[in-house]
């Protein structure tokens, strides 16, 4: 699993909240349905439940643009949330953000956050460090997100999600997009979606989790069900197999890629594809309408000429490749940000 490639990037926070805590001295505490249990810490020797995934897309800065991330721990328990900042390359970046709107300025790439039962918590990403204090440059890029939790249930509750603003004054909007789930990943997504180039606008993004660099394909077909164009998309960079890297992704207009002409006028499904090499992606797919936005469904599908759709076995056999990273404790997650600068 994706989670065990991270275990060297735990930051450690365990404090007991209000007597209950996210983490357990069980080494056999009960993880069905979820990762785990997962050694936190080795002396004391602390376990946990986990779950993870990725934000495959954040834009900050640029003198417009605002991600900003939201997550609650449940009624049953506390949790503990850490977020790790890539570029789109894939490679740790340390960004400015705020916990919650007018907060304190923090600095890092790893940052986290122990919430008690109940407690939301905001994360307003500002931008790259490095373009602190006007942000005038847009920085983009993934972020990976793993919850710790001392149960399955509370662990299966855990539903963050990433909120784009955009500060344009002719076309202002908010928008907000799920997780992809590091178990929910496949070779072959679809949507479906208008695009004219002047009220209705469509904007996807890729996300490479295999473990080879990719180009994927992209196909759009009309209203008939008749394949009308083909586009490929530039190679992305893949997971890093030694446990210390994330994927590339890749963000852009529909009409970036295919060709206006070419796009049909009406409702179309796209179609995205791993390639004859079938690896793993995410996709996230949006929609705009004149000032507003929103974020479509995709849906699993499969390659054009057929082949199988996703399974939920099939989904998680998948994710076994994933190389596992040797664990290194972390004190806590100031020690984190410290490494980050």
């Amino acid at each position: 699993m994706k989670s065990l490639r991270y275990l060297g990037m735990i930051a450690l926070a365990a404090a007991t909240l209000h007597g209950q805590q996210y983490w357990s001295t069980n080494p056999n505490l009960d993880c069905t349905g979820v990762d785990g249990p997962v050694e936190i810490s080795t002396s004391p020797a602390e376990y946990a439940c986990s779950i993870s995934g990725t934000f495959v897309w954040y834009a900050a800065g640029g003198s417009q643009w605002t991600s900003y991330i939201r997550v609650a721990a449940p009624s049953t328990a506390p949790i503990q949330a850490n977020y790790y900042f890539y570029d789109i390359s894939g490679n740790l970046i340390s960004l400015d953000y705020t916990l919650g709107v007018g907060g304190t300025i923090s600095s890092g790439s790893t940052p986290s956050i122990v919430l008690n039962t109940n407690e939301p918590v905001e994360l307003d990403i500002l931008g790259a460090t490095s373009n602190a204090p006007a942000y005038n440059t847009l920085q983009d890029g993934t972020v990976w997100a793993q919850f710790f939790c001392p149960d399955p249930t509370t662990c299966g509750n855990v539903l963050p999600q990433l909120v784009y603003t955009s500060a344009l004054v002719h076309s202002p909007w908010s928008l907000s997009v799920p997780i992809a789930w590091d178990d929910e990943v496949w070779t072959t997504f679809s949507a479906e979606g208008v695009d004219d180039e002047r009220t209705h606008i469509i904007s996807f993004v890729v996300y490479n989790e295999g473990l080879t660099a990719t180009a994927f394909n992209v196909y759009v077909y009309d209203s008939s069900g008749n394949l009308v164009a083909t586009g490929t998309t530039p190679s992305i960079p893949p997971l890093s197999d030694d446990g210390n890297g994330e994927a590339g992704t890749y963000a852009i207009a529909l009409s970036g890629l295919i060709p206006a002409d070419k796009i049909p006028s009406g409702v179309f499904k796209i179609l995205f594809d791993g390639g004859p090499g079938g690896e793993d992606c995410a996709v996230e797919v949006l929609q705009f309408s004149g000032v507003s936005a929103t974020s479509l469904q995709v849906a699993y599908d499969s390659p054009p000429g057929g082949g199988t759709v996703a399974s939920a076995d099939a989904r998680a056999a998948h994710k076994t490749a994933r190389a596992a990273a040797t664990r290194q404790r972390v004190q806590n997650a100031l020690a984190l940000k410290a490494q980050a600068k």
